[in-house]
């Protein structure tokens, strides 16, 4: 296959092309939103149960070493106080929870994609069902891979925030001044949102993992039902 095709190749039609009803950028639309939102629920009340149990009282230890050492219970930016809670205990515990978080998301996505259902409560709503090139259901291990593909924008984002942040600079000087930040924005804005110019609505992440979302609806009720 030629480079134009491997990147291209959206548009191009093959023979069972004409018989699939690609789900339309309104409904995926519909279906992340509803996702969106019962994610963000299932992420607050994990934080909240954690928080409750022990966030609470590592969050005022560290506090509490915080104004031994300097008096004060505000850190500030500063070399001393950066240096004091990336060896506290309260450091790599907050990355385990972030990861926690992250997972959340990930098994919520890659179970139900990968479920009897073929699809999250999100597409189950708006009828869309998840499959691989040969309208197969895919596999957890592809929803997994799908799930940290479609973090990239979000990653890239939180980066140019903590750039800009570092060196003091607005959005517009962060990628005038860095062409290297510019070239990978554009890529990626590219990648995230080429599905709005193809017939399938796959951006590069979905073509890349051999995805598709067609409209419809499987038999089984519950997720965990064998087909």
């Amino acid at each position: 296959m030629s480079t134009n095709n491997f990147l291209f190749n959206f548009n191009v039609k093959n023979e069972n092309d004409e018989q699939k009803n690609y789900a339309t950028s309104t409904k995926k639309s519909l279906a992340g939103f509803i996702d969106f939102f019962i994610v963000l629920f299932l992420r607050a009340c994990f934080l909240q149960i954690l928080n409750d149990f022990y966030l609470s009282k590592l969050f005022y230890n560290f506090l509490n070493d915080f104004e031994n050492k300097f008096g004060t219970r505000e850190p500030k930016g500063n070399h001393e106080h950066v240096s004091f809670v990336l060896h506290h205990p309260i450091f790599i515990y907050s990355l385990i929870i972030i990861i926690f978080v992250l997972l959340i998301g990930a098994i919520y996505y890659s179970y139900l994609n990968s479920s009897s259902w073929q699809a999250t409560v999100g597409k189950r709503i708006a009828k869309i069902i998840v499959v691989n090139k040969d309208s197969e259901k895919i596999s957890f291990t592809t929803g997994i891979y799908h799930y940290l593909l479609n973090l990239i924008p979000i990653i890239f984002l939180i980066l140019v925030l903590i750039y800009s942040q570092k060196n003091k600079y607005n959005i517009y000087e962060t990628f005038s001044k860095n062409q290297f930040l510019t070239i990978c924005g554009f890529m990626i804005l590219v990648a995230s949102n080429c599905s709005f110019f193809n017939k399938k609505r796959l951006n590069f992440f979905d073509y890349l993992l051999k995805i598709e979302f067609h409209q419809g609806k499987t038999q089984s009720k519950m997720p965990w039902t064998k087909n």
